[in-house]
């Protein structure tokens, strides 16, 4: 090797490697670069790095290392140290850390027609614009630019064979997978000199996130303790748990979501889906506990205040049949007769239906006067049904305050002659008795508006979680994923 070179005046420490020895004549060099990828390390979102091992694939003709294979001895080609001749100084144009790097302790084979084939090698730490808009089902473009630092493009040509990376010694990565490269030229010039030009190859990476392990580790954990958020209002509210079992479950979910920071890239740049949707299940976690202390605010309600008659027809009328709950019987605006009678008599059928409504309207626009009226005809019943029942029935379902002077001396409702062919007793309903009824019909229909409640905010909270699992994940698909565009395919 050293009567080679020395017979073809080769210098390996000119700088003008790209020169001959008589000065005077210029050449350019053509120099091959090729990326062998071995392995994808790490994909650092928050640093913005990807770290890779490869190789970088290189070859160039050197007429100063040209010889006869005949004049010695039929050697075609050699293996020498790289320090014993010249080398190209390759620079990582988007290097993270060292964007020169030292090869000089791999060995260089040299051709007997001056082809030099090189492959240094070694780990590398790139720059890559991550986006995680859609993690964990986002794709990235990571490109690699490799240039000649020195050298400008008239003196050493960078330029590439392959259109794609070698992958033949490439080992699968558990967290990301390479799902297309490419490889093309590019040639840099300078803002202040136009003329001064400097070529580079860049090698681009498609990668795409493997996304089971989020799936099976975060979503599926975080769709089940949805579940439980919506469990909540199906607990009855006489059980008294509600509001401890909803903020048992938003507890669970807050430590749930404390173990996935880990997990989730930390960069402020863009905001993941994954986080948007556990914010939004959080969201409905807070809702549900709001909405249960809504829930169980009605059903302690309460007799104060009964319940509206808009609330009566829209909910414990029509919203109770939807959910399979027991309707209220009597609202004003759906039944137009009294629903139920004492069991101590039987109903005559010689009146007409609506004959009912028209006795309790004038028992209750004239008490006094009917009673006697009674007295004296004997006309003491009608459907068989005497005077007090249907007093008594009027205060229970058309919620009317009797007056005191209009009740008899033991606090009972002025009572007629029951009719003696139908009726056999005749209860004397007290005005407590009356009012208690009143009081607990009211308790009943607050407790069953709150079951009704609990029913419509089951569905809400269902239906928004629903909505919200299906707009926020699949948005990668419906939307059109956010890939990246190579900067320098564009110019």
């Amino acid at each position: 090797m050293h009567s080679m070179v020395s017979s073809s005046g080769y210098d390996s420490h000119d700088v003008n490697g790209c020169q001959r020895t008589d000065k005077t004549k210029m050449w350019e060099i053509n120099f091959d670069v090729d990326w062998g990828f071995i392995w994808e390390r790490i994909v650092d979102e928050r640093s913005q790095v990807l770290t890779t091992t490869g190789l970088m694939i290189t070859e160039w003709r050197d007429e100063r290392l040209r010889w006869d294979p005949e004049m010695y001895s039929g050697t075609k080609d050699i293996v020498v140290r790289a320090t014993r001749i010249w080398t190209p100084e390759l620079a990582i144009i988007n290097g993270a850390d060292d964007m020169i790097r030292e090869f000089n302790k791999i060995r260089v084979l040299i051709s007997h027609t001056g082809l030099v084939h090189w492959e240094p090698g070694g780990i590398f730490l790139t720059t890559c614009d991550i986006d995680i808009t859609y993690f964990p089902f986002d794709s990235q473009l990571c490109p690699i630019e490799i240039g000649a630092w020195t050298y400008t493009s008239s003196r050493m040509n960078l330029t590439t064979s392959m259109s794609v990376i070698e992958m033949g010694e490439f080992k699968v990565n558990g967290e990301w997978k390479i799902t297309e490269t490419h490889s093309h030229w590019r040639e840099v010039v300078l803002p202040c000199c136009h003329d001064i030009r400097y070529s580079k190859v860049v090698f681009t990476l498609h990668m795409s996130r493997r996304f089971m392990f989020y799936i099976m580790n975060i979503i599926l954990p975080c769709m089940l303790l949805s579940v439980l958020i919506l469990i909540v209002f199906c607990v009855p509210p006489e059980a008294g748990e509600k509001i401890s079992a909803g903020i048992s479950v938003l507890l669970a979910f807050t430590v749930f979501l404390l173990m996935l920071a880990d997990n989730v890239p930390r960069t402020s740049l863009n905001v993941p889906v994954l986080v948007i949707y556990l914010g939004s299940t959080m969201a409905c976690g807070t809702a549900s506990v709001c909405l249960t202390v809504v829930a169980l605010n009605l059903h302690h309600r309460g007799s104060h205040r009964p319940v509206p008659r808009w609330a009566r027809i829209v909910f414990l009328y029509h919203g109770a049949r939807w959910f399979g709950l027991p309707p209220v019987v009597e609202t004003p605006l759906v039944r137009r007769r009294v629903a139920s009678r004492p069991n101590n008599y039987s109903k005559c059928e010689t009146e007409p239906e609506s004959a009912e409504m028209v006795e309790i309207q004038n028992i209750l626009a004239n008490p006094e006067g009917r009673h006697s009226a009674n007295a004296t005809s004997g006309a003491t019943c009608i459907h068989g049904v005497t005077d007090n029942v249907l007093l008594a029935e009027a205060i229970q379902y058309h919620k009317v305050e009797i007056p005191f002077h209009k009740l008899d001396t033991s606090g009972s409702v002025a009572v007629t002659p029951s009719c003696s062919n139908t009726v056999t007793t005749s209860n004397r309903a007290t005005k407590e008795e009356v009012i208690k009824q009143k009081q607990d019909e009211v308790i009943r229909e607050w407790q069953l508006l709150a079951r009704v409640m609990d029913r419509v905010f089951f569905c809400l909270v269902s239906l928004t979680m629903l909505l919200c699992a299906l707009l926020i994940l699949l948005s990668p698909w419906y939307l059109g994923e956010k890939k990246g565009r190579d900067p320098e395919l564009t110019k």
